[in-house]
Order: C-alpha cells, then sequence, then structure tokens
C-alpha cells in the first residue's frame, strides 16, 4: 500500500506546513513548553535577504521574529536537515543570526534572544537525553541562568516512542505527526489538535499541485544525495580516525617496547656488576647505593652465587 502522506521533514513541505502562522505558533508553544503568560501570540517571517547566508546556502528554513504574552520579542530559527559537523554548525548559525541584528553605528541595548529550533531524523545525544532537549547557558557552580541571548532546542524523532493511544498532549501529537507520518494512512483518534489535524491535511499527496510534488521530489533527491555525502563524510572520517589510532598505537608500542628493553638491559648490567662485588665480599649497602638493586634483590643474587 503506498503511502497517502508525503515526508513533513522535506524541505518543501515543512515550509507548506508551517507557512500557516497559525498553525507554527501552535507547534512552537508545544515543543518550546512556554509557560501561561509567556506563550507566543504573533510571529513575523524575518525576510530571507536580511540574514547572513553560508556557501552551502541558506542555514534554515525559517527565522522568526515571535512575540509572546508579556511583549517580549526572540527570534527562533527553524532547521530540519543535518550536516556535517552539525552541532558546531547550530552554534555557528545561532550566532550569526544574533550577531546579523546589529546595525552599523547602533547599540547592543534592543539585540533580540535567539532560539535555534532543531528538528531532525538523526540521534544527536546519549540516549539519556530525551527526545526533545533544551540547552541554556548556565553558571557552573549554582546553574543559575545569566547569559540569556542563545538557547538551542532540539527534536530527535527516532527517541520518540510513544504510539498513537499514548498521546497526552499537543506535543505529544505534533512529534507522533512528524515520526509516524509513514506508518498511518489517517489521523489516529487520539490527535485532538486541529491544527495538528491541519498539518495531515496539508502533507496529503492529492492535496499538493503538481508543481509542489514536483518540488518535493526535487527536494526529496537532493536530500538524499546530501545524507549519502554526509554518511561518505563520516564514514571517511571514522577510517582515517582509525588509521591514526593504529599509527598511533604502533608508535606508543615501539617507545615503550623500547623503553622495556632499556630498562631491563639496565637491570641486567647492574645485577651483573652486583655479582662481581658480591665475590668480591663487599657489604650489601655499598653494593644497593653503587647499583641501585633493592636489598631484596641483593640477598637473592648471593643466595645465587652460593653454592648447593
Amino acid at each position: 500500500m503506498s503511502n497517502r502522506y508525503v515526508d513533513p521533514t522535506n524541505d518543501v513541505i515543512f515550509k507548506k506546513i508551517f507557512s500557516d502562522k497559525d498553525r507554527l505558533i501552535d507547534f512552537l508553544n508545544a515543543v518550546l513548553r512556554l509557560e501561561k503568560g509567556k506563550k507566543i501570540e504573533t510571529i513575523d517571517f524575518i525576510p530571507q535577504e536580511e540574514l547572513p547566508s553560508f556557501k552551502s546556502g541558506r542555514r534554515s528554513i525559517f527565522d522568526i521574529k515571535c512575540t509572546d504574552q508579556l511583549k517580549k520579542t526572540y527570534i527562533v530559527e527553524m532547521q530540519n536537515r543535518p550536516e556535517t559537523s552539525f552541532l558546531n554548525r547550530v552554534q555557528c548559525y545561532a550566532a550569526h543570526t544574533f550577531v546579523s541584528q546589529v546595525k552599523k553605528g547602533e547599540t547592543h541595548d534592543d539585540l533580540m534572544p535567539v532560539i535555534l529550533l532543531s528538528l531532525t531524523g538523526r540521534t544527536l545525544f546519549d540516549k539519556e537525553v530525551d527526545c526533545i532537549s533544551y540547552h541554556l547557558n548556565v553558571e557552573s557552580k549554582t546553574q543559575k541562568r545569566y547569559l540569556f541571548s542563545l538557547s538551542y532546542v532540539f527534536i530527535e524523532l527516532p527517541k520518540f516512542k510513544k504510539k498513537a493511544e499514548d498521546l497526552k498532549s499537543i506535543e505529544d501529537e505534533w512529534l507522533y505527526f512528524f515520526a509516524e507520518w509513514n506508518k498511518t494512512q489517517e489521523p489516529p483518534p487520539t490527535i485532538k489538535d486541529p491544527f495538528v489535524l491541519e498539518a495531515y491535511n496539508a502533507i496529503e499527496q492529492f492535496n499538493l499541485t503538481e508543481s509542489e510534488y514536483d518540488a518535493y521530489l526535487r527536494s526529496r533527491l537532493g536530500q538524499e544525495a546530501d545524507e549519502l555525502m554526509m554518511n561518505k563524510t563520516i564514514s571517511e572520517s571514522i577510517e582515517k580516525g582509525e588509521k591514526i589510532g593504529i599509527e598511533k598505537g604502533e608508535k606508543i608500542g615501539i617507545e615503550k617496547g623500547e623503553k622495556i628493553g632499556i630498562e631491563k638491559g639496565e637491570k641486567l648490567n647492574a645485577q651483573k656488576t652486583a655479582r662481581k662485588m658480591i665475590k668480591k665480599k663487599m657489604d650489601i649497602e655499598t653494593i644497593v647505593d653503587f647499583t641501585g638493586l633493592t636489598h631484596a634483590e641483593i640477598e637473592n643474587l648471593i643466595k645465587e652465587e652460593k653454592p648447593e
């Protein structure tokens, strides 16, 4: 049976889902776990040309200016495609988004905080880290937060394990939508949020125009090519690391062998000298001082020199 739905994490479809502002606000309020009184009320899409780009092209799917119920503003940058050196890149991207707010001659007083939200089909962190993880700058001793400008939210879809009958919140419904889109032919009855139900409607193949479907297929091919390239880069990095490790291990082994050999040779020379001193009936303390051998080692040599 062919899938009724197309991949919601695909660039083209992701944009289609969240080009609706109300739907995007519903998603952000759920996954950012914003408290009552601090929820996002309005958003504005920041024009792509107002933010810096990189050699590999635009770094994010959306850059959004958010205003919450306290009238505070901040920027959410959304990504949905992992790249090589991913964690370094996301920090670089968030910093660029923050810095790009500064215009020539302006002060830093009105800079808005930046939250980088990344939704990925890969596992990034250890298994004890939850499906959604929140990364903030805190002081190491007190664990208090004093720096609010940059923070990160990662959604690792492979870690979402809930079944349809276990969905308890809007957050669960959105995560199930993204993680299990290809395992269902219709929204589960446990999904009640109208915006998630709208999202299912948006990813139905028969609701795509011909141009949208063509764009989806082209984007999918490009994404698969990127995945292959990333996997190749990772594989090559592992092989290179293993080779360096082997070479380093061999070098350490040689150096260790040489050291052991030298120490063993020195020990044999000391024992040879000690035997000569024993034959001349020199006292043990003198032999110890001269050869560096222990009292026990000298006594063993004396026993060896005595005839049976």
